[in-house]
């Protein structure tokens, strides 16, 4: 008996085409024991049809074929927008490697060899049609985030004309008090106005709902794919790893540049920030390194040298501040080098140290003086994707906390930045 293997989902459809019948049903035999359902086809042309009309799954196709061939008619499909995106299999006994060029050229994903073993077909059935779905469920997320962003800026238009609006109350309130004195129509266009600051609050408050937390639970939904396809007894190559570890790190990217953007407009300019609380130093700490993309966090070394284990903090916008820190230093260091992040305290002043420390090229003097304003980017930063909020963020941060926060030289290399919060000062 053949040993039971993790199944596609339930209803998957797979069509086999190949104009020798004794081969097809050897393989609708093979197929339909797994539970698959079986569409069957003698030739290319029948193939191409009955794929448009059934649209499978996945395609089982025959390379040596008596009128169209197997590269033909998966050209012809992956030509037709109806047929396009099905996965396409190739069978073939032959060994020339010209045939896999030629087949991948025309489209296909995959190779099975005649005869056919019945554990490697299904293997790699499951594979395809695992990834596939995976990919048609990216392409979901991503129109929908695509939709999301279009309410985001009819939403920032809609801000935009309410500010226009609030400067005209402003000019005729301004009008009505010096001529009129009317203190109750001075109150009317002040609750009038306070009303519409609510309502933009409220407008960011939807919109960091709406749109990060389906961010954040398809950057989940990766990592746990990526996970099952690394766990022992996973046959999966780095033509399914690596898209899966590209696209989390897309997200992560989209996530973060979220963040840092919702944190500037909700609570930085605003001047709406959480308040002070005692704060866990190490949970503080192991929720920033998990904030690291997970191909990163591994260059990440904590070096405690504080024996505190409670610190007066805000504790979101100081995740977000240490985690734009690391995150930079990632980026503008060597591929693969380490950055160290350590903490230590201050006597005098009183205060919880933070020091990031990189072995990259540095800043260049004439970048020191403005390195936290907003925009601007490193010399290397075509690498680095991003709208230079980062270290802008930072440094608002750490203002809101009364701290200090300074760049020095790391000796031999790269550049340490040193974030000061006090302790013991009254919120």
């Amino acid at each position: 008996m053949q040993p039971e293997a993790a199944s596609p989902a339930a209803l998957t459809t797979i069509l086999t085409v190949d104009d020798q019948p004794a081969n097809l049903r050897l393989l609708m035999e093979c197929l339909e024991r797994r539970g698959l359902h079986v569409v069957v086809a003698l030739s290319g042309q029948e193939g191409i049809e009955r794929a448009e009309f059934v649209r499978p799954d996945l395609i089982l196709l025959d390379v040596q074929m008596q009128g169209l061939d197997g590269f033909e008619t998966c050209r012809r499909l992956k030509s037709n927008p109806a047929t396009r995106d099905i996965p396409v299999i190739f069978m073939t006994a032959a060994s020339d490697p010209r045939d896999k060029v030629n087949g991948f050229a025309a489209g296909g994903v995959d190779y099975v060899t005649k005869p056919i073993d019945e554990t490697e077909v299904l293997a790699r059935i499951d594979t395809h049609i695992a990834l596939n779905r995976l990919q048609r469920q990216l392409e979901q997320q991503n129109a929908q985030l695509q939709r999301e962003v279009f309410v985001r800026e009819e939403a920032q238009a809609a801000l935009q004309r309410s500010n226009v609006e609030l400067e005209q109350l402003a000019i005729e309130r301004a009008v009505r008090v010096k001529a009129e004195g009317e203190t109750a129509g001075l109150r009317r266009l002040l609750e009038e106005r306070d009303q519409m600051l609510a309502e933009r609050e409220e407008l960011l408050n939807l919109l960091a709902h709406e749109v990060r937390q389906p961010l954040n639970n398809a950057s989940a939904a990766l990592e746990s794919a990526a996970a099952a396809l690394a766990a022992p007894g996973e046959r999966a190559g780095a033509d399914v790893r690596n898209p899966l570890v590209r696209a989390r790190q897309v997200l992560d990217h989209v996530i973060g540049t979220l963040n840092n953007a919702l944190a500037a407009a909700t609570m930085l300019s605003s001047g709406a920030t959480e308040a002070i609380a005692d704060t866990d130093l190490d949970t503080l700490v192991g929720l920033v390194v998990h904030d690291i993309a997970l191909d990163e966090r591994s260059r990440v070394a904590v070096e405690s040298r504080t024996a505190t284990r409670t610190v007066q903090l805000q504790p979101v916008l100081m995740r977000l501040a240490l985690c734009n820190v690391l995150a930079n230093a990632l980026a503008y260091s060597p591929p693969g080098s380490p950055v160290r992040l350590a903490i230590s305290d201050s006597e005098d002043p009183l205060a919880i140290v933070f020091e990031v420390s990189d072995q990259g090229d540095g800043i260049p003097p004439n970048l020191l003086t403005k390195v936290f304003d907003k925009g601007t980017r490193g010399r290397n930063g075509k690498k680095k994707a991003g709208a230079g909020l980062g270290l802008y963020i930072v440094r608002k941060v750490v203002g809101l906390h009364q701290g200090s926060i300074e760049i020095v030289p790391n000796v031999p290399r790269g550049s340490i930045v040193r974030l000061s919060i006090p302790q013991g000062v009254a919120p």
